[in-house]
């Protein structure tokens, strides 16, 4: 596996779209499975905001991560998501790609990074942890997982940068 990771660019955002299908196609509870077509991710990479990042084999897009800086007296932080390809899971992509990610993010003066994950979401949480995050705390029975039958936490992971 030869995984190549750096700023997303217009040539990536038919492959991102590509692979955002793939998690409305397995009912993915993550943000970019919201993403309906290539204009919204023209429109983040013409945000000043966003970072976006994607990890590629061959050219083809296997992972996509966003980060939100915030505004104003937020500006010092940024909210993360990230997806990996349903082929590609389980191969540690996720971890490296996302430690890539930090290190460029905290260039662009970027000195806390957060993540909200849901409780049941064992590998990204897996993923996070790996990575250095801490606990900040949760948001309880955020919403209920009508194929679990559960009610789902939203938590929250901090990293200083």
């Amino acid at each position: 596996m030869n995984i190549k990771y750096e700023k997303m660019s217009t040539i990536d955002i038919t492959g991102a779209v590509i692979l955002f299908r793939k998690l409305v196609e397995e009912a993915s509870e993550v943000s970019f499975s919201e993403v309906e077509n290539e204009k919204q991710l023209l429109d983040w990479l013409q945000n000043p905001n966003y970072y976006l990042f994607v990890a590629k084999e061959d050219n083809e897009v296997v992972a996509v991560f966003r980060c939100s800086r915030g505004e104003g007296a937020k500006k010092h932080s940024g909210l993360l998501t990230i997806a990996v390809d349903p082929a590609y899971r389980g191969k540690h992509i996720a971890s490296s790609f996302t430690l890539y990610c930090l290190e460029e993010l905290k260039k662009s003066g970027i000195k806390l990074a957060r993540a909200y994950i849901y409780s049941d979401n064992k590998p990204s949480i897996n993923t996070i942890l790996a990575c250095g995050f801490s606990v900040s705390g949760c948001v309880y029975q955020h919403h209920y997982n009508d194929k679990k039958g559960i009610y789902v936490d939203d938590i929250i992971f901090h990293k200083l940068l």
